[in-house]
Order: C-alpha cells, then sequence, then structure tokens
C-alpha cells in the first residue's frame, strides 16, 4: 500500500476527536518542537541526577551503567510522565490524544500482532546469524519493561509526538525513516546490524501509526516484537538442552 504524504500528514499533524464540535483552539491544537525540546530537556536532568548520584556515591557506576529492574522501572515512569506533563501544560486536558493513544480499526491491531510476531522472529534469524552471544531477557523483565513500559515510552515519544512534528514538516515518508533512525540510534547498540534491526523495527511502528492514525498499534506491535524475541530465545535454549 502507498502512503500518501500529504494526506497522512495531515491526519498525524492533529488528534482524532471522536466527539461532535470542538472549539478553534482545540482544533488547532497539534504538537510541535518545543513539545520534543522539553521531552529531551526532561533526558538531560534525569541524566544529570543520575551523573551527580554517581559522583556523589549515591549510585556506584556499574548500577547506572546496567540500572536494576526498579531503577529502570522509576526511569521510565519518570520519562512518560515528564512527556505526558509538557503536553498538558501546553496544550490541555486531552495529551493522551494528542500522543495518538485513541482506539484505531481493530484491523490494524490484528496487523499489529501479526507484524509483531514476524518482525521478532525475522530480528531473532539476523541476530543469531551475525552475533556470536545473545543477552537473554528475564521475564519479569520482559513482563513490566519490554511488554508495558517500554512500549509505552518509546512509542509515546518516537510515534506519538516526534513522529507527527517531522511529517507535518517534511512528509510522512521521511518523518518514518527520521523516528526510527533516532530510534535506533537512542539504544545501546554495538553493530551497525544492531542498529539496523532497531531501525527497521522503527520503520514497521511508524508505519503501523502512519496508516491506523493511532499509537496503539505501533505499541501493540513493539510489545508482541519484544515477546516474540523472548520466545525465540526460549524455544532456542529448549532445542539446544
Amino acid at each position: 500500500m502507498e502512503l500518501n504524504s500529504s494526506s497522512v500528514s495531515r491526519r498525524l499533524a492533529r488528534p482524532t476527536f471522536r466527539r461532535g464540535s470542538l472549539s478553534a483552539h482545540k482544533r488547532k491544537a497539534s504538537l510541535g518542537f518545543a513539545d520534543v525540546g522539553l521531552f529531551f530537556v526532561s533526558v538531560f536532568f534525569l541524566s544529570a541526577v543520575i551523573r551527580i548520584a554517581v559522583h556523589s556515591h549515591v549510585l556506584d557506576q556499574a548500577t547506572a551503567d546496567t540500572p536494576p529492574l526498579v531503577l529502570q522501572t522509576a526511569i521510565s515512569l519518570f520519562l512518560i510522565s515528564s512527556l505526558h506533563l509538557a503536553v498538558r501544560l501546553r496544550h490541555g486536558p486531552r495529551a493522551w490524544a494528542l500522543l495518538g493513544w485513541t482506539r484505531p480499526h481493530n484491523l490494524y491491531l490484528c496487523v499489529a500482532l501479526a507484524g509483531g510476531i514476524g518482525l521478532g522472529m525475522a530480528v531473532d534469524f539476523v541476530a543469531r546469524a551475525t552475533t556470536a552471544t545473545s543477552h537473554f531477557i528475564h521475564f519479569t523483565d520482559l513482563l513490566l519493561l519490554d511488554i508495558v513500559l517500554g512500549p509505552l515510552v518509546e512509542e509515546s515519544f518516537f510515534r506519538g509526538c516526534l513522529l507527527p512534528v517531522l511529517a507535518r514538516t517534511m512528509g510522512s515518508r521521511t518523518a518514518i525513516l527520521g523516528a526510527a533512525a533516532l530510534f535506533a540510534t537512542l539504544h545501546p547498540v554495538k553493530t551497525a546490524v544492531q542498529w539496523g534491526c532497531f531501525a527497521f523495527a522503527g520503520i514497521a511502528y511508524g508505519w503501523m501509526r502512519v496508516k491506523s492514525g493511532s499509537t496503539i498499534p505501533s505499541a501493540v506491535m513493539h510489545a508482541v516484537y519484544n515477546a516474540a524475541l523472548y520466545a525465540c530465545q526460549i524455544l532456542s535454549a529448549v532445542n539446544i538442552s
């Protein structure tokens, strides 16, 4: 299916409201680069706090480099709260709708489920063919971080906030690629292949966001993708044993 850049960009630039007539202010409300900037301010603030904690010996460097589940959960909650607060302060109470958290057509949810499984299997195959070792995902991390908080935070920002802003200024195709590139770059990758896997996944999530007009399908695909990677690891461990 070919993307219509102009129509999709207009759809992404504003939230989909279900209720009747809205005021002119609400109809014109849309996210902008200021919202993206405010989110990065919160990221830099959090990074500074962690750095100060390490220098003050409140937190050791090893914990900062590889945060335990509790700290990762706290970081994720801080980031999603900061993003929501920034959008709410600038645009009013419909922050979640502006971030794309509106109900999509059920077809896109089905596509997201199937796509997440296929994407996870494909990336697992590429990873095993190109990487000597594989990082094992713990089940508790999978449930809380990889299925719930990770997709919530990352899709809210990359596909819910950044992608619509880019789409309004440079078109949907470029916005999908740009958001996916930044998504991959901000992940701790060690090889070009790993970066490419993250970027390809980001493109798939962005495509779901553009086609459905909602962040929910991209978040579902993201969560299912992570679960599929975990399932592939379990199946591989069983076959080896």
